[in-house]
């Protein structure tokens, strides 16, 4: 299990000061080049390996907003890292309530010949199935 604190920014929120979907799409994917970077991945490795991400599908369920300047967590519950990457992270208040779930599906990309690929095997050998946060 990875998690990280973050404080919703003016750039997270809409008219009304509540954390726009996309924001949360964002901290999701952010987290995941954290969990990737603590397995020695970071931004620079994976293009250096050719190697990109691209997203598939999503789904949000909010619970509860996130106001502007609130201060929240973000925890990966699970990470599946196969030829997709299937993640699930839920988003807390500093009160630990749960007031948001993404279930955010990703693929491996290779940017040189512009296509989706299979996990390659110097991913795959550091991350097996024991890795499911």
């Amino acid at each position: 299990m990875i998690c990280k604190n973050y404080v919703v920014a003016g750039e997270d929120v809409n008219d009304v000061m509540v954390m726009e979907s996309n924001a949360y799409i964002s901290y999701t994917l952010r987290l995941l080049h954290h969990f990737l970077f603590n397995n020695g991945f970071s931004k620079e490795k994976l293009n250096a390996l050719h190697l990109g991400l691209q997203e598939g599908n999503h789904v949000l369920v909010c619970y509860k907003n996130l106001m502007f300047t609130e201060p929240f967590f973000v925890e990966m519950k699970h990470c599946s890292i196969e030829d997709k990457i299937n993640i699930k992270s839920s988003f807390f208040n500093s009160k630990k309530e749960c007031c948001a779930e993404v279930t955010k599906e990703m693929e491996w990309f290779d940017p040189i010949r512009r296509e989706v690929i299979a996990a390659p095997k110097q991913i795959l050998q550091h991350f097996n199935s024991n890795i499911r946060l």
